[in-house]
C-alpha cells in the first residue's frame, strides 16, 4: 500500500498568528482533482501547478506563497512525480500484477466497498469501435476506461493519478500492441 510522502521543510512556515508548519504531507492526486483543477485553470500553468500542489499538500495558497524557493521546490518535484508516475513504478515488484491490478491508493467504490484491485480486460473489436463513436477525446477516454476496468466513471475521478496513469498506459498497450507483446507477458507470470 502506498505511504503519502513527507517533506521536512528546511525554514518552517511560522508568523503569530497560525501554527507553525514543519513537515508537509504529499498525497497523489485524483484524476477528478486533476480534471477539474485542469479545467479551471486551463491556459496558466503556473497557476495550474500551484493549484494541484495545494491540493495534493492541503496547504493554502497563501502558505504556499510563504515557503521558500528551495523548499518549494522539492514540494513541487514530488507532486509532479506524483502526477507523472504510474501505479507500478511506485509500488513494490511483488505488488505488480497487469491483469488484475492493485490499485496504490484504494478507494471507496459506488457500492461503498473498497475497491483494492481491479480485472482489466482488453476491449472487443466492437467496444473499440463503440470508443470511436465519441467525437470528443475525453469521452472516448472515459468509454474505453470504463469498458476495460469495470469502473463507473465517478469511481474513475476518485481513482489516484498514478492508479490512472497505469490503467491508461496499460489501454494504450491494448489498443496498440499485438497479441504476441501478451503471450510473451503470460509466459513470464
Amino acid at each position: 500500500m502506498f505511504q503519502a510522502k513527507t517533506h521536512d521543510l528546511n525554514w518552517p512556515i511560522d508568523d503569530d498568528k497560525s501554527q507553525a508548519v514543519n513537515t508537509v504531507v504529499i498525497k497523489p492526486l485524483t484524476m477528478g482533482q486533476h480534471r477539474e483543477l485542469s479545467k479551471a485553470h486551463k491556459g496558466k500553468d503556473t497557476v495550474l501547478l500551484r493549484a494541484c500542489i495545494s491540493a495534493s499538500t492541503g496547504l493554502s495558497l497563501v502558505e504556499l506563497k510563504r515557503l521558500i524557493t528551495p523548499d518549494y521546490n522539492s514540494i513541487q518535484d514530488a507532486v509532479l512525480g506524483l502526477m507523472q508516475s504510474t501505479a507500478i513504478e511506485l509500488m513494490a515488484s511483488d505488488e505488480a500484477n497487469l491483469h488484475e491490478p492493485v490499485l496504490l491508493v484504494p478507494f471507496q467504490g459506488d457500492d461503498g466497498q473498497d475497491k483494492t484491485t481491479y480485472k482489466l480486460r482488453p476491449p472487443s473489436v466492437g467496444t473499440t469501435d463503440l470508443m470511436d463513436a465519441h467525437d470528443d477525446e475525453w469521452d472516448r477516454t472515459l468509454f474505453i476506461s470504463t469498458s476495460c476496468s469495470g469502473f463507473s466513471r465517478d469511481e474513475l475521478a476518485r481513482m489516484s493519478l498514478p492508479d490512472w496513469n497505469q490503467l491508461q498506459e496499460r489501454l494504450i498497450d491494448f489498443l496498440q500492441k499485438s497479441a504476441d507483446c501478451f503471450r510473451r507477458e503470460t509466459l513470464k507470470s
